[in-house]
């Protein structure tokens, strides 16, 4: 089942974007490169964004920070990787086939909870902060 029905329409959209970019490089002799990003963070990222948003419940000291299981296995990037790799497929993109699809992200999953668990000890070990795991259902 599919719980986040607000982004359904963001989800519809990528896919017809994906099969316009497929059809155009098929039919118009045209290079057509699908980048599939993983979950990207860094400076400047949007403060309701998931590692933002927990960095910030870390620096004010939240005294609970509900969570899900944290069961959920995720590939985090970091901006200036994604940036590169876009710079590699433009400076490459001779040897690019007309359409191609990359996944970009790090190829290392982890769970959420290592590492949420991870950024506190690592980040702000004086974080008086304590994940409450499970309080959020998946």
């Amino acid at each position: 089942d599919f719980n986040y029905q607000h982004m359904r329409p963001y989800i519809i959209t990528k896919r017809h974007f994906d099969e316009i970019g497929h059809y155009y490089a098929n039919m118009h002799d045209i290079s057509f490169v699908n980048m599939r990003l993983e979950h990207v963070y860094g400076p400047g990222d949007g403060e309701n964004k998931f590692i933002p948003y927990i960095i910030d419940c870390l620096n004010k000291k939240q005294s609970c920070v509900k969570c899900t299981t944290g069961e959920q296995i995720r590939d985090f990037i970091f901006v200036d990787d994604v940036v590169n790799a876009y710079l590699t497929i433009l400076e490459n993109r001779k040897e690019v086939p007309s359409y191609t699809e990359y996944q970009v992200g790090t190829g290392a999953g982890v769970s959420l909870k290592d590492f949420l668990v991870y950024l506190k000890n690592t980040m702000m070990p004086g974080s008086s902060s304590i994940f409450e795991f499970g309080a959020i259902e998946q």
